[in-house]
């Protein structure tokens, strides 16, 4: 009876299994990847993007920790510099040792160089080599690049805190929604003056989201002009456009009139504003396209709006109260609104016009950011 023997592996003389070579052999002929050392990253001392070829790549963090930025500056090295040469690989590295601007890693490859083989591990030792220079981002910002002027000014008052508070909010959320997608999104400088706070844009693209957020969010007038500043390759002329967002003279619990009739603001958000009349209590939204919108007309800021106690009240007769502040009464008609009113209760009325008018029971009222 015969018997069937294995060639020998040509390269040590162990059974061969695969192409004249023993699975050890075979591996080591067919890597699962191939990598250099050493390698280096040139990041931004400043946002930590990384030099790729053609340009940056910034670098999406979770937190703060120069850790993860190291971490996530080593994928996008090794994403590029890791060459693969089978498809069923999973790669993986540990950092053993730093030292300066030296990086000391480990890379491992795991995988089969052939589906008729066993899964193996393999490990390459890399150097990294640190170099940290300034992206074309940071360089921008630093030298105050700016192709367009955000200003925020309110019609008739100042811009309110709370109205400034929200808007660098959105500013800042914007500009982290670009942040990878446009090199120029951000902001240069952000200053306050008497009548509002104006912004220098790196970007015109960034500028018209933030003008377009904040027109439809506070329902404002919007403005824009261009500054010849220059010429561009090819003798087409280069502008800088200022953008010029005008607030409403009224915030959420300012009085208008609205049709002629007094109204208390409600909320003001991109679906429109929400008026209360003070006369019947009825709600009604309206927005800069409605018919109503021309006729409105500002009363008073709600710092008109005083507290009063009940003293007594009867069916179908006046309400008497007493102002908190000066204790002298007074008589008022009951409206819809003053309906729910009892003895001892505090509540809230607005003189407009020479009238009191009884306010809704929320009349701590805030601007709708919705």
């Amino acid at each position: 009876m015969a018997i069937a023997l294995n060639a020998p592996c040509y390269l040590c003389g162990k059974d061969a299994v695969l192409d004249g070579l023993c699975a050890e052999c075979y591996n080591r002929e067919h890597p699962l990847i191939r990598v250099s050392s050493p390698l280096e990253i040139i990041a931004c001392k400043r946002c930590g993007s990384v030099k790729i070829p053609g340009g940056w790549r910034t670098i999406p963090l979770s937190s703060s920790e120069s850790d993860e930025l190291m971490l996530r500056q080593i994928d996008n090295l090794l994403s590029r510099e890791v060459e693969r040469l089978t498809d069923d690989v999973e790669i993986t590295y540990n950092v053993e040792n730093r030292l300066d601007r030296v990086l000391y890693i480990r890379v491992k490859a795991a995988g089969r160089s052939h589906t008729s083989l066993e899964p193996h591990t393999e490990e390459y030792p890399v150097e990294v080599r640190l170099s940290y220079v300034t992206c074309d981002t940071c360089g921008m910002m630093s030298g105050g690049y700016h192709e367009a002027i955000l200003q925020i000014r309110a019609d008739g008052r100042e811009v309110t805190d709370v109205e400034e508070e929200e808007i660098l909010s959105i500013v800042t959320q914007i500009a982290e929604k670009e942040y990878g997608k446009d090199a120029k999104a951000f902001a240069t400088e952000s200053k306050r003056t008497k009548i509002g706070f104006d912004f220098k844009m790196g970007s015109d693209h960034m500028a018209r989201l933030v003008a377009d957020e904040l027109q439809s969010r506070y329902l404002a007038d919007r403005k824009e002009n261009y500054k010849l500043i220059g010429q561009e390759h090819g003798g087409k002329g280069k502008y800088r456009v200022t953008i010029l967002i005008r607030l409403p003279r009224w915030v959420a619990g300012d009085f208008v009139r609205v049709a002629g009739r007094p109204c208390q603001v409600i909320s003001i958000n991109r679906n429109g504003m929400t008026c209360q009349d003070l006369t019947d209590g009825q709600k009604s939204t309206i927005n800069p396209k409605s018919s109503k919108w021309r006729t409105l007309e500002f009363l008073a800021s709600q710092s008109v709006k005083r507290e009063y106690m009940v003293l007594s009240r009867g069916y179908g007769q006046s309400v008497q109260l007493m102002d908190a502040k000066t204790f002298t009464t007074v008589d008022v008609v009951e409206t819809p609104l003053s309906s729910e009113w009892r003895s001892g209760s505090r509540v809230f009325l607005a003189e407009i016009d020479g009238v009191l008018y009884p306010l809704p029971e929320s009349a701590a009222l805030e601007s709708d950011a919705v």
